[in-house]
This record gives structure tokens, sequence and C-alpha cells, in this order.
């Protein structure tokens, strides 16, 4: 039903085309991240590291609940995800990637805070984002963009065709739509003091003195490998606290490694070293902050149909067809690495690991003489053979963390609507049909093990040349050279490409999602009152969802007689997820007007009632309702109070079901280590529980540092996800300010049964932060004698709650200048501010309470305003946007580190537009005009802070309009 300011119960925002043309947004979840600040950090976007299988994706999520907690619908229906169901995926669940929404085809964005499950049904505890398209446009619009950063990097460019036609008379229209996007990759090494190596970053403190568990340090460097690789003498680390352990050494003592070249080993270097005895400060360390992305590099076309006829004047038509191709890379990302860190050297036999030391003969031909001879005399020095040494090395020279994911997503939208009379009333009723489809292939170079053992076995062939040892065998993966190249791993980028090509293989992992949903629904009034009508909507949903991951035959692994899969390289073998459901829905809403401005009711100038209901039966967790009720008062026509309770819901996604059990490895902060044990919401319950189970005092956790191996999947047993949530607010629009809107909201969101998949950080806290200790979550994670953890079991439970409490406010102003006196050619102003407070947001887990907003990522405070002036064909505006105090981190105690917050920070956007011959316009953006950067010390959140790490940018766009 049509809703107006003084009916809505619900808090809704609009983000309109002008405004998405005037910044040159190409991406809508960029524009919607930066224009309201009800977005927290997007669950994946194109900025920053990526999520596995899904490069360049942008997943909202709105009031940090989730992005699977947002539903996202188009001209009000439903749009297929395309989030891989792996539980190595982003989000578990049916996320929309807005990349794929063409934004020269966008009307306006509708934001509707809560209150949005029993018109939609499934996924809209936090809200509902509807992008209304242009289906009526006329004309031809066409668009040239192109931007780039002051160092002349971040390019990107956009080409966008717009056109519509009406035809027969007006009965019908069409409108076609082509849009390409092309944006280029950066890596952190190009902004290598934000974020990249040269970074700030917490170290852990080496002084027993100090109050502070993590002291501030600069450029980390990581002492127990390089990408150019540390000889070691044994089968372990080759330094400790910086100090030499079992590496290679030089008359002096101090650690070597090859230089870049490999053509000799130099001392490694460090400015200072950290506590945790493995990295450091400064040096020819491992430059770890170079190796991760910044911006995905990523093409897009979208070729979009949409047309409507009226077949009578009583029966109307209407067709949507969608068409996306993307290709999105990751450039750079964590090397697969060889180093003790990960377990015992990498031999290629079933009893060693895939990323332990590399174990290499002292007559490899690619030695130098004088590199030969130095690992040598250390093993003899040491009184071990002189046959064979070890080597830790970071690869990022062949195996570089670098994937790209390349989509195709096909979607369809058919419907028919109209009216009739009947037993003297009108109703209106609509039937719209849709399916979706979408499919995703990632590819990842990736080292096999056995062909990397292979190769690495290089010797002098008779003919003089370097080649494989005879007798080797090849992995029976295919990979991209079938024949035995000898592989240089001496210095960094060294190895010949034909070796590089024997030891990899390309892995494709494949998606598939589709989506069919048929809504019917029928409206029209119950009896007239004397404020208006009663008006009433019943409705019938009937939907499908289905995905299908294929892990491909790398990630797969190799098939053994027992039924199980042995990996071919670092990665532990995955499983496919495949599932479905349908639902059958109902549902009923209810506009009751009590009380009308034409009554003449002193006090009351317009008084309302709305309420609406759903009930979705769903093929694998029953059935259940969803609701919302609410009204509106307005005492005068200048102010409109509004408010609604809704009970809305989630159903588990197939990923959170139907995963199998898999291995992974997982890094986390154990709360029994030192750094941790002062944390939590109760430290001293965590120290007793820790000293209860026999953990060591003051001892170094391996898992902080490193990952262990242990396994995760899906739980056929969760129930549906539950919120109750109440919004209430204001409205007002002062007859003696013309042109001014304030709304001001206040929202709760007490979401229940919350689906959490635990990691080994949470099943840690859960257990040791616990007053019943031991409990079940300790039972999930095993310790060896000395305390380090050596396997888990993580999962999807039933077992969080999360509530969200805060305000949101938007101010909206237009004046134009000649009502103050300024001429009737001054022009116009118009001013529009969004708001967002976080009163808290904090979920619970087993009794325990942590904190989920404050930090950089989700800052407690944050708005966005926008301040316009127009005259004639000029246009200008000027953009803030402000990010309150926050957290380095949540939920720790004052000592865990030295600086703990982030300043307040600012940053200044602007346009300034102008239209040519009526029919052509130019825009020159601005971002970040005074070249802001992130607060010291940290980098912040990379989404959030982006143009902060950029720098100063500009984008020029040219449009055409007939």
């Amino acid at each position: 039903m049509a809703h107006s300011a003084l009916t809505d119960i619900m808090p809704t925002s609009t983000l309109d085309a002008e405004q998405l043309a005037r910044r040159g947004y190409t991406n809508v979840g960029t524009a919607l991240l930066r224009e309201n600040p009800a977005y927290g950090a997007p669950d994946n976007s194109n900025m920053g590291a990526q999520g596995s299988y899904g490069a360049g994706q942008f997943f909202a999520d709105m009031f940090n609940l989730g992005a699977q907690r947002t539903l996202t619908l188009v001209d009000g229906m439903r749009f297929v995800s395309d989030a891989s169901s792996s539980i190595f995926g982003t989000v578990a669940g049916s996320p929309v990637d807005l990349a794929i929404i063409p934004t020269s085809l966008i009307k306006k964005v509708e934001t509707v805070s809560v209150g949005g499950a029993p018109a939609y049904g499934s996924d809209a505890i936090a809200g509902v984002q509807n992008f209304i398209l242009k289906s009526d446009f006329e004309g031809v619009e066409f668009t040239a963009q192109g931007g780039f950063s002051q160092k002349l990097d971040d390019g990107s460019a956009k080409i966008a065709l717009l056109a519509g036609r009406h035809f027969d008379h007006d009965r019908g229209g069409v409108v076609f739509d082509v849009e390409y996007n092309d944006q280029l990759p950066l890596t952190r090494a190009a902004r290598p003091q934000y974020g990249g190596g040269d970074s700030n970053y917490f170290g852990q403190s080496n002084n027993p003195n100090s109050p502070y568990q993590y002291v501030l340090q600069n450029s980390q460097r990581y002492l127990e490998f390089t990408n150019s690789g540390m000889p070691v003498t044994a089968d372990t680390y080759p330094t400790l606290y910086g100090k030499n352990y079992a590496g290679v050494t030089n008359a002096a003592g101090r650690p070597l490694i090859f230089n870049q070249t490999g053509s000799a080993l130099v001392p490694l270097a460090y400015r200072s070293v950290n506590g945790d005895a493995i990295s450091g400060s400064g040096g020819n360390g491992f430059n770890i902050g170079n190796y991760d992305n910044l911006i995905v590099g990523q093409t897009r076309l979208n070729l979009t149909t949409l047309a409507h006829y009226d077949i009578t004047d009583h029966l109307k038509a209407k067709f949507e067809g969608w068409y996306q191709n993307s290709s999105a890379f990751n450039t750079s990302a964590q090397p697969s690495y060889n180093t003790a860190l990960f377990g015992d050297a990498m031999t290629g036999a079933a009893d060693g690991t895939q990323e332990g030391n590399l174990v290499l003969s002292t007559s490899n031909p690619f030695l130098t003489s004088a590199e030969r001879a130095t690992i040598i005399s250390n093993l003899a020095a040491q009184g071990l053979p002189t046959d064979k040494f070890y080597m830790a090395r970071a690869n990022t020279d062949y195996g570089t963390g670098a994937f790209t994911t390349n989509t195709q997503t096909f979607r369809f939208v058919g419907g028919l609507n109209g009216d009739f009379e009947f037993a003297g009333r009108h109703f209106d009723w609509d039937i719209t049909g849709t399916y979706g489809r979408s499919m995703s292939q990632t590819y990842q170079p990736q080292i096999v093990t056995q062909n990397y053992v292979n190769a690495l076995n290089a010797v002098r062939l008779p003919d003089g040349s370097i080649g494989c040892a005879p007798g080797y065998v090849s992995s029976p993966l295919p990979t991209q050279n079938a024949n035995c190249v000898a592989l240089n791993p001496f210095g960094a980028g060294t190895a010949n490409q034909a070796a590089v090509d024997y030891i990899t293989a390309m892995s494709k992992a494949s998606q598939t999602n589709s989506q069919f949903d048929i809504v019917a629904e029928v409206k029209s009034t119950v009896v007239k009152l004397p404020a208006g009508d009663v008006r009433w909507d019943l409705g019938y949903e009937h939907r499908r969802e289905g995905t299908s991951f294929n892990p491909g035959a790398f990630f797969l692994g190799e098939p053994m007689a027992d039924g199980s899969y042995q990996q071919y390289g670092t990665s532990i073998p995955i499983s496919p997820v495949s599932g479905q459901y349908h639902t059958h829905e109902a549902f009923a809403e209810l506009e009751v007007p009590l009380v009308a401005p034409k009554m003449h009711i002193p006090g009351v100038y317009e008084f309302s009632g709305d309420a609406a209901a759903r009930y979705v039966n769903n093929s694998i967790t029953g059935g259940f309702w969803t609701w919302t009720a609410g009204g509106t008062y307005a005492p005068v026509r200048d102010v409109v109070f509004h408010g609604n309770y809704t009970r809305s819901l989630r159903a588990p996604s197939i990923t959170e079901l139907f995963a199998p059990d898999g291995s992974v490895y997982d890094s986390g902060n154990d709360p029994c280590s030192p750094q941790f044990i002062t944390s939590g919401p109760n430290p001293a319950t965590r120290r007793a529980n820790c000293a209860s189970a026999g953990v060591p005092a003051n001892f170094t956790s391996n898992i902080n540092n490193y990952t262990v191996l242990g396994s995760s999947g899906g739980n056929r047993h969760l129930q549906n996800e539950t919120a109750n949530s109440f919004t209430g607010g204001v409205t007002l629009q002062p007859r003696w300010v013309r042109g001014l809107t304030i709304n001001s909201d206040f929202l709760d969101i007490d979401l229940q049964n919350e689906i959490q998949q635990l990691d080994i950080t949470q099943i840690m806290d859960a257990c040791y932060d616990s007053t019943s200790f031991p409990n079940a979550y300790c039972s999930a994670f095993t310790r060896d004698a000395s305390g380090q953890i050596t396997n888990f079991k993580e999962g999807y439970y039933n077992i969080a709650s999360q509530h969200v409490r805060g305000v949101q406010s938007r101010l909206d102003y237009f004046l134009t200048l000649d009502d103050v006196g300024l001429g009737p050619k001054s022009g116009a102003v118009e001013m529009t501010v969004n708001y967002m407070h976080y009163l808290f947001n904090q979920q619970t887990l087993l009794g325990q309470t942590y904190a989920q907003v404050g930090d950089t990522s989700n800052p407690r405070d944050n708005f966005t305003t926008n301040i316009s002036y127009f005259r004639g064909p000029l246009m200008l505006q000027w953009q803030m946007i402000y990010y309150g105090k926050s957290h380095y981190a949540l939920n720790v105690t004052p000592d865990t580190y030295s600086i703990a917050t982030f300043k307040q920070y600012f940053t200044f956007n602007t346009t300034i537009g102008y239209t040519f011959l009526k029919h052509y316009v130019a825009n020159l953006n601005i971002n970040n005009v005074f070249d802001a950067r992130p607060q010291y010390p940290y980098t912040g959140s990379t989404s959030r802070y982006f143009d902060g790490i950029i720098g100063r940018s500009f984008q020029l766009t040219v449009q055409a309009n007939f």
C-alpha cells in the first residue's frame, strides 16, 4: 500500500538518482555506505581483503547485524544471491551483490529500517533495501566517466547508455540499459604507510615491565621466513626473539637469508623484536603488510531490459530481463608458506605437512659455491649431516594468494496487474513471477605439493643442464606443465616459468544459485470511515531457493581407497555443498484511518493504524508467523509521531544447514595466553577457569600467531532466528520554515536464537568465560600437555543473541534564495544530513556480553552532510563525512593496547557540475579535497577509510541527454 509521511509507520530513507549522479558512484553499495550511516562496514566489498570465492562482491550490512539479515528487493521483488555456499564463503546466507545493479538504471533506493518482514518475509530483520528502477524512462542518456587518484593510480572508467521510449499511443514502454565499468587493481604496497608494510601496527611487548600487552610498532616484518628464502640447519625455527636458533649464520653469528636474486646470503636485519618471538619491526624480514588487497580489479557488463504494456485499461503486463557478466581479481593476498611454524618439513610423504620447511640438498645446483660452503660449514659445526638443509620461505612469486572470480547472472521478471469492480467495490491485483540464476567460477593458482617436491630436487644432468632428479612421480592432478622442470627457490622471482607451471594447478571452484519467486496479491477497501477508507491487502508467495558449490578437483583433493580425500597442496580438502528449500507464504495488511484533517478534531490532525502479518511454511524449518503493528499520530500538520512493533525472522541458510564437515586451518586469540587472560567480560572468571584446566601460566600460545588444523560444518538442527523490534520517531515539517523536514527515529532490535558460526576464538571464550565451566564448548577443542591447541570443531549454532539500540535521524532542507531577498536569479540551496548514533550494539554468547559497535568498522557516531547550490546550469555540492571517535579493538581490557582509541575523522568531497546547451552535463568530482589521511596511529577499516588511504582523487563525468 502507498504510504506518506503522515501514514508511514517505519523509518524510511531515500537515496535518489540525482545524488548517485552528482557523486559519480559506480557501485551502489559504496553509495549506501557513504550516504547512509545506518550501513555498517560491508561483509565483503571491492575494497580491502576479499572473501573466498567472491572477489569484488558487495554485501551491504545494516546496523552491523550481518548482510544475511538485510533483505534486498528490486522494484519490490527478491533478487538472486551470488554468495558462495561454502563454509569458507563470506556470508552464510543469501545477500545480494549490489554491484550487479547498474547505477544508471536506478531511480531511487528506499531503505526501510525494521518492519519489512511481514511484507516480504525472511531476512528482513535489520531492514529492507528496495531499488526502484527507471522503468518509465523516455529518451536517450549517454554517460562516460573516468577517475584516478593524485598518485595517478586507482583508475576507473564507466560507460552507460540508457534508452527508452513509449509506443502504441503511450500504452507501452520499453527501457534498455547497458553499463560497463572497469576498475584497475591496487594493493597495499601502493600505500605502504597506510595499511601497507611501513604502516603502524601493534606488536606484542617484549618488555616485562610494560603496562601493556601490545605496544605500537612500525613496519612489521616476520623474522622466521622471507620471500627469498631463509636457510635452517634443523627442522625448526631459524630465529627466536631475533637471535639465531637454528638458522645458518655468518662468522658474527647473525642469521642469514638469501638476497632477492638468490646470489648471496646476507644478514637478517631488524630494528626491534616483538614479544611473540617471531616478528619485529623494520629490516629485511618478510614484509607481510604489502601482501594484501586494497581494491580489486574488476570489469562489469550489465544489460537490462524493462518493458510494460497496457493490454486494456484494466489489464497490464510487465517484463524485465537482466544479464550481468563480471570478472574481479584479487591481485594480492597472503601467499603460501613453508615454515616450521606450520608443522614438520615438507617431504611429499603422507606423514609430512604441506607448509613445513622445505627440504633441500646442499648439492642443489642453483646454490652458488659461496652459499653452499656457508651452509655446509654451519651443518658441520653442529655435528649434523652435510647432505641436506632446510629452508623457510614465503612463496610470493608462485603461491601469491591472488584469485579471480567470474560471474554471470540471469534474471527474468514477468507479471500481470489490473483492477476490476465487484460487489460495489474497486479491487487492484498483481501477479509477478521472478526467476534468477547466478553462476560463478573462482580461479586460483595453487602449488601441488608432490610436483613441488619433485621440482625442488634439482640435480646436474649428464649434459650439464639442471633438471629434476630421475625417478620422480608427478601428482595425478594435471598442472600447467606436465613435464618436471627444476625449480630455483633461492631469491624471489628467480624460478623458471616452466618450473612454476609444473608445480602449479589452476583450481576452479564453481557456485550456482537459483531463485524462483511468485507473488500474487489483491487489495481493496473494507469500509469507509469518517477519516477515509479502511484498506486491506491479501497475498500469497511461493519461493524456491537452491544452491550448489563445487570445490573442483584441487580443493576436493585426491580420492583415497577408504573414501577419504588427501589434499594436493596447502589447502585441506573442501567438501561440496548443495541444497534447496521452498516456502508457501500468506500475508495480509490492514490500514485504518481513524482521524483525518477534514474532521477538524482539536489536538488530532491525523491518526491512523497499520497492521500486517505473514505466515511462512518453510520446507525445512516448518511454519512460523511474523507480524507488525503500528500507527501514526499528528497533533498538528507540522508534527507526526510514528512507530511500530515488529516480530521478524530469518530461516537458516543452506550453508548453515547442509555444509558437510570439513577441515579448516584457523588462528585465534587464546584466552588463556598472557595477552588475553585479562580480557573478556569477566577476567577473574577467565583466569580461574584457565587455571582449573591446567593451562600453564605465561605460556606462548601458538594459535595466536599461526593456524592450527581443525574442522567445521553445518548443522541440520538449526532453528529460525527471531527478532522483536520497536521503532518510534517524529517527523517535523514546520510551515514557518518552508522546505524543511526533520526525521528522527529510535530503534530497538532484539535478535534471539541467532545463528553463529563459532570460530576457535569464540569457542575458547565460550568455554573459559562461562560460570558453568567446564561446558560443552570446552570439549570442542583439545590441548596438549604444554597447553597448545591441537584440534577444534567449529560450526553453526543457535547460540547467540544480539541487541541493537540507536537513534537514526535525517534533515532535508531546500531554500530558494529569492525567499530571503537575494533575487529571482540567485539560485537555491539544498541541504541533507544523515546521522546515526548507537546507544549500544551488543552480542550475548553463553551469558557473556560483547560489544559489537565502537571500532573503526562501525563507529558509534557517523553522519554524512551534503550541501548543494543550484543556479541555472551550475551545480555545486560540498559533502562532509564524519566518523566518530572509536576503539582499536572491542572487548579488551585497558592494558591490552598502548594506544586504544582512534580519533574522530572528517573527509570532504566536492562536485562541480555544469549543463551545456540544455542537453550536456559535465561533473568534476574531487574526493578527499584536503587529502585527509586516517588518524594516527592506525589505518582503520579499509572500507570506511578508503578515501583517506587513497588520498585525493578526481573523477570527470560527461553526460548527454536527449
